[in-house]
């Protein structure tokens, strides 16, 4: 989905203001990019005895590749159970896998008498930092919409546009995430999901550029 916005300053000669350069005129040209979420973020929480240590609980759930950085915390609220939560993040489109590799170490632990019990659920959805580094502004584009607007002014003023002299204010895309919710329902596996919460989704990406243009009689 685009968005398209014009700013449109005409200058003239104008010998008050020497600082504005005459027979020029500059459109500022305006597009939003929207990045769709391509991660998913799991919760992890694994329930132990008092005794067990971080390494302990890392090693259980070392084929999914979770360390020590993926520990939110750990708390003893209903003693002598202790229970450690992590997050961890994987790419949406390898949803099904991860949920397999997940149960998998899920019937593992049972199954080795460990003491420890696993539970999980998906905690929402965001846009990666490899797709956002990924993005850059179309300034092609902001040319070609600034020109073609460009042109219908000078051609309404009985003038012709001439030689881009200035290009200014490009932006670069910061995608920034807004409190707006989704919900997720389904069958993966055996596992069925009943309106999950899926958030954020992402905002607009905004990107504009001002293009000065030459007047010709």
């Amino acid at each position: 989905m685009r968005r398209l916005l014009l700013g449109i300053l005409l200058l003239g000669a104008a010998p008050a203001f020497g600082q504005i350069e005459s027979h020029t005129v500059t459109i500022s040209a305006t597009r939003s990019l929207v990045l769709q979420p391509d991660q998913i973020v799991l919760q992890l929480t694994v329930s132990s005895n008092p005794s067990a240590t971080l390494d302990q609980i890392v090693g259980a759930l070392s084929g999914l590749g979770i360390t020590d950085a993926n520990l939110t915390g750990t708390y003893n609220s209903n003693p002598p159970t202790l229970t450690w939560n992590f997050s961890f993040t994987a790419p949406l489109a390898n949803l099904t896998a991860t949920i397999g590799s997940i149960t998998k170490i899920e019937q593992t632990i049972a199954q080795n008498n460990s003491g420890l019990t696993l539970t999980f659920y998906i905690g929402g959805t965001q846009v990666s930092q490899q797709l956002q580094q990924a993005q850059t502004c179309p300034n092609s584009d902001l040319i070609s919409d600034a020109s073609a607007q460009a042109q219908k002014l000078a051609s309404a003023a009985g003038l012709s546009l001439g030689p881009i002299l200035r290009l200014s204010n490009a932006s670069s895309p910061q995608p920034t995430l807004v409190a707006e919710n989704a919900t997720f329902a389904g069958v993966i596996g055996a596992y069925a999901f009943n309106e999950i919460l899926l958030t954020p989704l992402p905002s607009p990406v905004t990107c504009s550029l001002s293009v000065q243009f030459q007047l010709l009689p």
